[in-house]
């Protein structure tokens, strides 16, 4: 979507493709950062940023699976919450690649648009 993007923002004939493919973008990007901490960069970076939902589940399994004992009522309820919350997101995300890359992918076609640029050598 990026390279899209770059290619494209002087078009004005796909201005609003341009735009589509930002909005997109950032559609995922909401997506990913909900599920994962994607500002971690450095071993410091996870205490200074939250951790997000699938590192909250991962978590939560290493702890269940320390104990010598069955999970408990609680351990299960954050596990069914963690879940739903994960799974609200894979919907979203499902939803994106269904209907709207779809309608992103019919409206490039329409406009007979180039998948790749060659740029010449100039020697």
């Amino acid at each position: 979507m990026k390279a899209f993007q770059e290619q494209y923002k002087d078009d004005d004939k796909v201005k609003i493709l341009v735009d589509k493919a930002k909005e997109l973008s950032d559609d995922f990007s909401e997506i990913e950062k909900a599920l994962y901490q994607t500002q971690n960069k450095s071993g410091q970076d996870p205490l200074n940023f939250p951790i997000r939902l699938t590192n909250k589940l991962g978590h939560l399994n290493s702890l269940v699976g320390m104990d010598d004992f069955p999970p408990t009522q609680q351990d299960i309820a954050v596990k069914n919450e963690l879940t739903a919350q994960i799974d609200l997101e894979l919907d979203k995300f499902d939803q994106l690649i269904s209907n709207e890359i779809k309608n992103f992918n019919t409206e490039f076609n329409d406009l007979d648009l180039h998948y790749l640029f060659i740029e010449d050598d100039k020697e």
